[in-house]
């Protein structure tokens, strides 16, 4: 018996099956790695390097989950604070999903790494058994997942959209399962996924219409109950952002506008505001994204804003040409219905610069979707490797850097000495205010020991001495105003190095 048949055969038993797939997954995501980050070190990753700020937000809160069950300090912005809790902008939810994988990888710089891979891998196998993928369509999906690009690159990160990837995969896995034939363990994954992205970032609650659309013919009880979930998960997420969430210090992320003057009655003013507000972020979207893409200058939001609009025009394509050939339509309705709501909820609340990784996972259900629902549909995205050379010159790694690693060890030891000594409960005595665009590199935040809490201030507020600090410590640029600010209000030097130095506050001071 050659390898080939052994493998067929065994394919037969669900759990050799799911083995498949999940080393095909650890495989291609193995492969992906080297050939990305070829010139780089590959054995030295350290996000600590990374040029994300958000990623040091999400590590610290998760490695203080990870040894204390929550952070003892709290994070915010601006000496800002959840009305419950002690976690910041994104929330509780987000976190302890991450710490599930977490407890294995252990509390590290590069945790949020290795979650993210675990996510990479989990939501691979839902999918790909869900969906009853063949080993060739795997293949397709892996290449087409290449020629997409971003939702490749966000995997190697320590940011939090591969969570939203791997409940996206499970979601699509799930419908497509229970549309070939029912069985309740899937309801419960579907029911999940769709309840979590939802909670996590509300307007995935467009998601729910997977399960509302597949299940209405032949179970309109669960059907029903989709609605349900949808409208209870909203709720949850309005509960959890309002108590248990900081809020973000930029007023401008998102516009609330129309929906203020909804709730005044106003209708026609929403309506109008609503329009002519779209109209303009249309226009800015063109102006400053999509046009420079074509001029040959390339970034982020504009590349990504292109791969969701290229892969709706294909998916909705695909859409007209299969109903008129009475071909499988119900998963591409779904998903066209989902990313073209969804494109327009951003376009009308969301400010420009956040944009590119929501375009990014929008992006991954219609790949998940064309794979599996159209056979040839997959090589439509071949286009997109055009731009391959450009992502695979410009893909960074983050390595590990001594100086820096100096620096940090220097900072960790004078602030677990001092957290060590410190009896006080009150979280704000362990928490420390950071001055944002203060010319210290946010990477040095990696530094603060594991269960402390983090600030995220503008420089501007901390050097303006009307405005409060209710953190025991805060780590400023020399020379900086902020420093000055302290200085002049008594503050102690803790420790200093050549790029930082940490002031913490006097006994008595308010």
């Amino acid at each position: 018996m050659n390898l080939m048949t052994a493998i067929q055969k065994g394919g037969r038993k669900p759990w050799v099956r799911w083995l498949l797939c999940i080393a095909g997954a650890v495989a291609f995501l193995g492969l992906a790695y080297v050939v990305i980050y070829h010139n780089k070190n590959l054995w030295h990753l350290w996000l600590p390097a990374s040029g994300n700020n958000d990623e040091v937000i999400y590590n610290r809160q998760l490695v203080g989950v990870l040894q204390n069950g929550q952070p003892q300090g709290v994070f915010g912005y601006n000496e800002g604070r959840a009305w419950a809790g002690h976690f910041g902008a994104w929330g509780p939810v987000l976190i302890l999903l991450y710490a599930i994988p977490g407890a294995f990888v252990g509390a590290g710089v590069n945790t949020m790494f290795w979650c993210n891979i675990f996510f990479a891998v989990a939501g691979w196998a839902l999918f790909a058994m869900g969906t009853g993928l063949s080993w060739k369509k795997q293949l397709l999906f892996a290449g087409m997942v290449v020629c997409a690009w971003f939702p490749l690159q966000q995997v190697f990160t320590g940011a939090a959209e591969p969570l939203q990837f791997f409940l996206i995969l499970a979601i699509v896995g799930a419908s497509a399962a229970l549309h070939r034939k029912f069985h309740c363990g899937w309801v419960v994954v579907l029911f999940l996924a769709c309840a979590l992205t939802t909670v996590t970032r509300a307007y995935t609650v467009l998601l729910w219409i997977f399960p509302v659309v597949l299940l209405w013919k032949h179970h309109r009880r669960l059907a029903i109950g989709s609605v349900a979930g949808a409208v209870v998960s909203t709720g949850a997420y309005l509960a959890v952002s309002k108590l248990f969430s900081a809020a973000f210090f930029s007023s401008n992320t998102i516009d609330f506008a129309a929906f203020s003057l909804l709730m005044e009655g106003k209708i026609f003013q929403a309506v109008a505001y609503a329009m002519t507000h779209l109209a303009d972020q249309c226009r800015e979207l063109w102006r400053d994204a999509l046009a420079p893409v074509l001029q040959g200058e390339f970034q982020e939001l504009g590349l990504t804003a292109w791969l969701v609009l290229f892969l709706l025009a294909v998916t909705a394509a695909v859409l007209v040409w299969d109903a008129r050939h009475k071909r499988p339509v119900v998963f591409k309705a779904c998903a066209v219905t989902v990313v073209g709501i969804g494109l327009l909820g951003l376009l009308e609340m969301y400010a420009m610069y956040a944009m590119s990784r929501h375009f990014i996972m929008l992006s991954v259900v219609l790949l998940a979707v064309l794979v599996y629902e159209d056979r040839f549909a997959g090589w439509l995205c071949l286009p997109l490797l055009v731009m391959l050379p450009y992502h695979l010159t410009n893909s960074v790694l983050p390595v590990y850097n001594a100086e820096m690693d100096s620096q940090m060890q220097i900072v960790a030891q004078a602030l677990s000495a001092r957290e060590e000594a410190r009896q006080n409960e009150d979280p704000w005595a362990h928490t420390l205010a950071y001055a944002f665009r203060d010319d210290v590199f946010h990477g040095y935040l990696y530094a603060v020991p594991a269960g402390m809490g983090i600030q995220f201030d503008q420089n501007t507020y901390l050097a303006n001495a009307e405005n409060p600090i209710h953190s025991q410590y805060v780590m400023v640029g020399h020379g900086s105003e902020a420093e000055t600010r302290l200085v002049t209000d008594g503050w102690q030097e803790l420790v200093s190095t050549e790029d930082l130095v940490v002031y913490e506050k006097p006994e008595g001071l308010q």
